[in-house]
């Protein structure tokens, strides 16, 4: 072993006595309630600022992710000094029958969680990649079961510095399959057959009076009056210089009998016998 090696394993060594082996944070559900903290395959976590020293700027945080009764497992392979602790458990594979049942994915620089910049309003989406295929992607955890986590604090070189306590046990809610479902009124409560029935009693009514109005409109007819465009419009006489001694053929003859009460001051022009 070289010169240089000895030293950086001192210093991790130092590093980790000085922050204290798994005693130092517990991995917790983001105090935020607005969001969907807890679904059948992802959870939500609060952030891990603050959590480690920041004595280690070249330091990454990991999160380990599994089922609850793997804990041991996870434990007892990072204590037989595994070479690679990155890859002890691929997540293609993760949940298997036959695998250790927890991944490993990788969370972000130690430098990008500081103390200062503390906040509840971030929090770190576990199965956020769904059905991915890396072998450190963040991916969906399984449904209806109990799942713990685990920050780690990882060296460049795989090299784990330090790590959390394990997280409390969140269980999955179970989905359900769909023709499993019972859709029928038995699986109505009381109140939605009341509200359901208040609402289509409610339309149905609308509807009739609908049609009782449309029956009415159509039936009654409104007596309409002709309106006669020659009897409502009166043209009174007027002359032109051109025909003032022959026939008016401009005067209205539906008028004819009214004449007498025009008078040439009512008609242009005003005097018949003036030459123009």
């Amino acid at each position: 072993m070289n010169i240089n090696a000895v030293i950086r394993l001192m210093s991790l060594l130092s590093l980790w006595m000085r922050t204290g082996e798994g005693q130092i944070f517990q991995p917790e559900l983001t105090p935020n309630t607005f969001l969907a903290r807890i679904t059948s395959n992802t959870v939500m976590l609060k952030q891990p600022y603050c959590v480690f020293d920041q004595t280690c700027p070249d330091c990454e945080i990991w999160l380990v992710a599994g089922l609850c009764s793997a804990n041991a497992i996870f434990d007892a392979q990072v204590n037989s000094s595994t070479p690679n602790i990155l890859s002890l458990s691929p997540y293609p594979t993760a949940f298997n029958s036959s695998s250790n049942n927890f991944f490993l994915t990788r969370v972000g620089l130690l430098s990008d969680f500081p103390c200062n910049q503390s906040s509840n309003d971030q929090y770190f989406v576990v199965g956020a990649d769904g059905k991915c295929s890396g072998i450190n992607c963040n991916g969906e955890l399984p449904d209806g079961f109990s799942v713990c986590f685990k920050y780690l604090l990882i060296y460049t070189n795989e090299t784990l510095v330090n790590s959390s306590n394990w997280s409390v046990n969140i269980d999955l809610p179970k989905l359900l399959n769909l023709h499993n479902i019972n859709d029928g009124l038995s699986a109505r409560s009381g109140a939605m057959v009341v509200i359901t029935s208040i609402l289509c009693a409610a339309v149905a009514l609308l509807l009739l009076l609908f049609f009782i109005m449309l029956c009415i409109t159509c039936c009654t007819k409104k007596e309409s009056k002709e309106i006669s465009v020659t009897n409502s419009i009166r043209i009174p006489r007027y002359d032109t210089h051109d025909l003032k001694n022959r026939v008016h053929p401009y005067d209205n003859p539906a008028y004819q009998s009214d004449f007498k009460n025009y008078s040439t001051a009512n008609t242009l022009p005003k005097d018949v016998t003036q030459k123009l």
